[in-house]
């Protein structure tokens, strides 16, 4: 890293702040963290049956293993079920790291889920992307509260009125005000050419021509017009594509050896690539080629990865691997209040915070792709690591309620 380091100034002012649209998946992912203590939840089979169960655990057995995989298998073979496969992986206190997996990785032909598959993980892609920027900001190449006219081309600028008050960190914490460009129309385009490659421009010229959310720095609204961006400045600052200083500043260290950024025009193969898919008038539709481009650095389909990379890399990134000074993850973790989004109290700079009932809080993130849902997540006070991925962006409460809430009492 470059010798000039600037330790940064974590912010703690409260930003007002308004609810956001957010798509039916996302609202349903949070909506079951919201509930997890509040339903009751069957007891897990203490000895599942059939062919399939346990057969995906890995590394050593413990008490809460054959629990997590009852779970699994119950939450895909239910009846009514969205979820075509599932792979979970947690780390515990005490009790070591368990990861398994059920149902499906690909429908037709049948292949089983298996707990080390790769897939897309959606906006998790923004922590990766908040990481490497924080990185130039500690080594001066800019600064949090620049504007957007010192870190990006004059183009990009060109494109929204209120650009110049506008700084890195509003786009970190989505309070920038910018539209978000994602709409079903959005969707509808890529479903039905998944192949599309999609440039930069594209995706901006299109947040350009939607009204402004907000004021610059007046209220939180997620969106991903911010991260898009974001890639750019890493960009300007760097002289190199993002997919590049990502791999360089996150990936390597941190030795993520199962995660990748694919190419816009690239489909990577292998028989360890969980398919994704997504139920269209009625029918399940298999929407694993969908370009990786489609969100840029906000994520989408633009990084491939597992469970177990992404419980390494929330590991390394929240205790300080990837920065120089103590300060600059404590900006990181620094969560301006959000409204209650089924459970989402707080976004830091890209990184979300939940505080479910009971008091139980939550750091981490949570990712939609096309035919993907993904769930990064550490629990502070109990100490635990919980990444998860199902392979359709359906109801996931099935078996993320019952884990966590089987986790937190093994915890208590």
């Amino acid at each position: 890293m470059n010798k000039h380091v600037t330790p940064l100034d974590p912010r703690t002012t409260r930003v007002p702040t308004r609810r956001r649209r957010r798509t039916a998946a996302a609202a349903v992912a949070a909506s079951a963290l919201a509930a997890m203590f509040a339903v009751a939840v069957p007891a897990a089979d203490a000895n599942p049956t059939g062919p399939a169960a346990g057969a995906h655990a890995t590394e050593a057995p413990h008490a809460v293993g054959p629990r997590l995989q009852a779970i699994l298998n119950r939450g895909v073979r239910a009846p009514g079920s969205e979820l075509p496969g599932v792979a979970l992986r947690v780390r515990v206190p005490g009790q070591g790291t368990w990861s398994g997996a059920a149902g499906k990785a690909r429908i037709a032909p049948a292949t089983p889920m298996r707990a080390g598959d790769r897939f897309r993980a959606g906006s998790i892609m923004k922590p990766f992307v908040a990481a490497a920027t924080l990185q130039l900001v500690e080594e001066g190449k800019f600064g949090l509260d620049d504007p957007l006219p010192a870190v990006v081309p004059a183009d990009v600028v060109a494109r929204f009125p209120e650009a110049a008050q506008i700084t890195v960190r509003m786009l970190l914490n989505h309070t920038s005000g910018l539209p978000e460009y994602s709409d079903a129309g959005f969707d509808r385009e890529v479903a039905s050419n998944p192949r599309r490659r999609w440039t930069v421009d594209e995706l901006l010229d299109r947040a350009a021509a939607l009204p402004r959310t907000s004021a610059p720095g007046e209220r939180f609204g997620y969106n991903n017009t911010d991260y898009n961006l974001l890639g750019l400045i890493l960009e300007q600052a760097t002289g190199k594509p993002w997919r590049a200083v990502v791999r360089e500043r996150v990936f390597t260290p941190l030795h993520l050896r199962h995660t990748s950024l694919p190419r816009p025009g690239h489909v990577p193969s292998g028989r360890d690539i969980a398919h994704g898919y997504m139920q269209v008038d009625g029918k399940l539709v298999d929407l694993t080629d969908v370009d990786s481009s489609m969100a840029g650095a906000a994520g989408g389909n633009a990084l491939l990865t597992t469970t177990e990379d992404l419980s390494r890399f929330l590991r390394g990134l929240l205790a300080g691997r990837l920065f120089q000074h103590r300060e600059t993850l404590e900006a990181m973790r620094t969560f301006l209040a959000t409204p209650n989004d089924h459970g989402r109290v707080g976004y830091g700079l890209g990184l979300e915070r939940y505080v479910l009932p009971g008091g139980v809080e939550v750091v981490g993130h949570m990712g939609t792709g096309a035919g993907y849902r993904a769930f990064m997540f550490h629990l502070p006070a109990q100490h635990i690591d919980f990444s998860m991925v199902t392979n359709s962006p359906g109801d996931p409460m099935p078996v993320l309620i019952p884990a966590l809430k089987l986790l937190v009492a093994e915890a208590s």
